[in-house]
């Protein structure tokens, strides 16, 4: 039931804030891919970026347990001049840091996605492709690692 509710969650679209401006849902995690490919969306051709990540639930007090083997495949139309088009250097920058841990130096970092919570998808072979001005990625760092 738990992770039904956790899907549910990751998928939903809320409603934008009393102020009209947009709120951008967050959803984290590990070992991100980035994948271009080319698709017809709307009608329109158009090149779709497929992100993968192993979900990380970022800053769980002690004792919190985490699910295990969910990795969300989110869509996007790619914006060749916002955010979403450096969304591969920021996976790219995320792979470089999780690899380079050590014991010395541990680091904990991980992919953050957020969706704005006002972004309308659209639809492609059956699945949700949300418009690249709709989202924001960058890397961020947890304090400590994932409590499995």
């Amino acid at each position: 039931m738990k992770t039904i509710a956790l899907l549910a969650l990751l998928t939903a679209s809320a409603s934008a804030s009393a102020a009209g401006a947009a709120n951008f849902a967050p959803a984290t995690g590990g070992k991100p891919t980035y994948e271009e490919l080319r698709a017809t969306v709307a009608g329109k051709a158009a090149t779709l970026v497929r992100v993968t990540y192993e979900y990380h639930e970022m800053d769980l007090p002690p004792g919190s347990t985490q699910p295990i083997g969910l990795i969300p495949v989110r869509y996007f139309v790619k914006d060749f001049a916002g955010n979403m088009a450096r969304c591969e250097t920021w996976i790219k920058r995320i792979r470089a840091d999780e690899s380079a841990w050590t014991k010395q130096k541990p680091t904990y970092p991980y992919f953050e996605l957020n969706v704005a919570t006002n972004a309308k998808p659209l639809t492609w072979k059956g699945m949700a492709v949300y418009k690249g001005t709709d989202v924001r990625c960058w890397e961020a760092m947890d304090f400590g690692p994932p409590l499995f």
